[in-house]
């Protein structure tokens, strides 16, 4: 599979406030780890982490120094109110190592039950945990949608694999459903409004007309 590029530099600086400067100049701490050897703090680029992310690789070439070490991401701690990134895991693989690993799931194509039966998409799980070696990791799984109708469900059990990548997830799990709708939205509500005061209104008017006459 392929590997995405991430630069480090090594971290030595645990003084108090030191984090703060490395977010204040646009990089995030990190540690990287492999195995029983002992753990490497680093710092990276926020930026370059985030296209790494968005790039949707799962493995990744994580250079400290001038040595290059091949990659997961581990964890990934997040600020609770920015939701921005603050701190990142890095576990260190060998190829043809198992491990276990979470992997995204995408949603593909138009529900028919939305479609034709105004009928909401609703999706419940949005990673899937899988085991495989280090080489057989899934980019993403894509779910095709389209011939959800209204009341149907697709379940972990449901999904197929590559015969090499065993899923974890509970196979009971329900991953997105095609469910009724309910309520009404903020606009339907004010449109309501307004066409019982109309009515009213000319209610109050045709009486006032009857009066007069």
């Amino acid at each position: 599979m392929a590997e995405y590029k991430i630069i480090s530099e090594p971290r030595t600086n645990f003084a108090k406030g030191e984090t703060k400067r490395l977010r204040r100049e646009g990089r995030i701490p990190a540690v990287y780890y492999f195995h029983k050897q002992k753990s490497l703090p680093i710092s990276i680029d926020l930026k370059e982490f985030r296209a790494a992310i968005q790039s949707r690789q799962r493995l990744f070439d994580l250079t400290i120094g001038r040595k290059g070490h091949k990659c997961v991401v581990k964890d990934v701690q997040f600020n609770p109110i920015t939701d921005q990134a603050i701190h990142v895991d890095f576990m260190g693989v060998d190829l043809q190592e198992v491990i276990h690993i979470n992997i995204p799931i995408n949603l593909v194509g138009e529900s028919i039950g939305v479609k034709t039966a105004e009928g909401v998409l609703t999706q419940h799980l949005w990673e899937l945990e899988v085991k495989c070696r280090v080489s057989e990791i899934p980019e993403a799984l894509a779910l095709d949608v389209t011939d959800l109708d209204l009341g149907d469900s697709i379940f972990v059990r449901d999904v197929k694999l590559e015969k090499d990548v065993e899923i974890l997830t509970s196979p009971s799990t329900s991953i997105v459903s095609v469910v009724k709708a309910t309520g009404v939205t903020v606009e339907e509500e004010v449109e309501e409004e307004i066409e019982e005061e109309e009515v009213v209104e000319e209610e109050s008017k045709e009486e006032s007309e009857k009066e007069k006459k």
